[in-house]
């Protein structure tokens, strides 16, 4: 028979440095609220002002086989990397849905419902991963933001300062103008 021969490689990237705060908001932001179905998405101006339409890129990931899922996850976030590229943005703020840690425990977020629901029916580590690499790679920033109030504030404040007759706005768009 015939002689087969295997090789594995492995590479990495250095981590890019990561710009001061100021000069990360300079241009102005893409704000974006993740949900399982959906990345809602909001770009503003230097001020925080929510600039043009709320945006919205699809997320559909429930029964789906894990390597669909991934490839899911890796189109949303190409699709995000390029509404922030043509917005003339470098830095997506996000929650911070345990960009810090892993945890995901009552213990830590006690028993907001809502919110543990929310993520544990997002793939955080693989999003969060997939996210600071491929921004990495195309020169755009990471900013995660503490997620608290952020829905309450974005659906009682933005809300409806966002809608408009035919494109009407949700509370997703809301937060994710008050997560930028």
């Amino acid at each position: 028979g015939g002689v087969r021969w295997y090789i594995r490689a492995s590479w990495s990237h250095e981590p890019a440095p990561t710009p001061p705060l100021a000069a990360a908001r300079s241009g102005g932001v893409v704000g974006v609220d993740s949900h399982a179905d959906h990345l809602a998405v909001a770009v503003l101006d230097t001020h925080g002002n929510p600039v043009g339409s709320p945006h919205r890129i699809p997320l559909e990931l429930a029964g789906l086989p894990s390597s669909t899922r991934d490839a899911r996850i890796r189109e949303a976030i190409a699709a995000l990397i390029e509404h922030t590229r043509s917005n003339g943005r470098v830095t997506i703020v996000i929650e911070d849905l345990g960009f810090d840690t892993a945890e995901k425990s009552r213990e830590k977020h006690g028993r907001k419902k809502a919110f543990r629901a929310l993520i544990s029916g997002f793939p955080t580590t693989a999003f969060r991963t997939r996210l600071v690499s491929m921004a990495a790679t195309a020169g755009i920033a990471v900013v995660a933001v503490d997620p608290r109030y952020t829905s309450v504030v974005g659906g009682r404040d933005w809300t409806p300062a966002l809608h408009r007759p035919h494109r009407p706005a949700t509370r997703h768009s809301g937060a994710a103008v008050a997560i930028g």
